[in-house]
């Protein structure tokens, strides 16, 4: 196979991180506990998301690969925010908060889509040489910050315990904002593959995205429990025989 450019093999092999990051949470969901059904299609659409980015990494400048990787991409951060909301927001204010962003996210697909082949695809905010933000990476960015806003709003409803995971998780998104500036084709010292490194960061802030929503929801089950009370489904299993 011919590489484009020197990052292009390691954006290929770590976008298979991206669908580990829903895979793993799915699998221990299954060998743990369940989490409400709003989060296991999160985690499932983490899934969707990771496989045409292994495609668009592996056929660079193929626009509807492109279009596949940032659609799912943002159909994921959707069903973010409508996972958040169903967890912290009250019914009304959740209504007014999707009724604003699933049409203006609708827009963002329907601009990508004609990206396609109707109108040019231009960088919509520049950092010089190093890299640069389109359209679909804003919207994306910006769903981003409504989970992140809704989250750190209510953080007082959060258990004390779960806390540290959501920061932990919070930090991996300002992170992965930070390497996602770069080129796709940026490596730096010879060994850092910005967009690669992203990928995995990526898959290391869903998993512990799994582990917040694991810890807190359980906590909030039992308030009264301590941490070392609340078992696994298969580790009560095994105690009953």
């Amino acid at each position: 196979m011919y590489y484009q450019h020197e990052a292009q093999l390691a954006n290929i092999v770590t976008s298979y991180c991206t669908c580990l990051g829903g895979i793993m949470p799915l699998l221990f969901m299954a060998m743990t506990r369940p989490q409400p059904r709003r989060w296991a299609f999160v985690y499932a659409c983490i899934l969707l998301t990771g496989i045409p980015t292994v495609w668009l990494h592996s056929v660079e400048g193929n626009r509807v690969a492109g279009f596949c990787d940032v659609g799912t991409n943002i159909f994921l951060a959707w069903a973010l925010i409508v996972a958040v909301s169903g967890d912290f927001l009250k019914p009304e204010s959740r209504r007014k908060l999707l009724a604003i962003v699933t049409p203006v996210n609708v827009l963002v697909l329907v601009w990508l889509f004609l990206e396609i082949s109707v109108v040019p695809k231009r960088p919509l905010i520049r950092f010089g040489e190093f890299g640069y933000f389109n359209v679909g990476e804003v919207a994306l960015i910006a769903n981003a910050w409504i989970v992140t806003i809704v989250f750190l709003r209510n953080v007082s409803k959060v258990p004390r315990r779960a806390r540290p995971l959501l920061y932990v998780t919070v930090a991996a998104f300002f992170f992965g904002m930070v390497l996602a500036t770069a080129s796709n084709k940026e490596v730096t010292w010879h060994i850092l593959p910005w967009h690669a490194t992203w990928h995995i960061v990526g898959m290391f802030g869903f998993i512990t995205m799994w582990l917040f929503n694991d810890v807190r929801f359980n906590l909030s089950a039992h308030p009264e429990m301590p941490a070392e009370g609340l078992e696994p489904r298969w580790v009560e299993a095994a105690g009953q025989h």
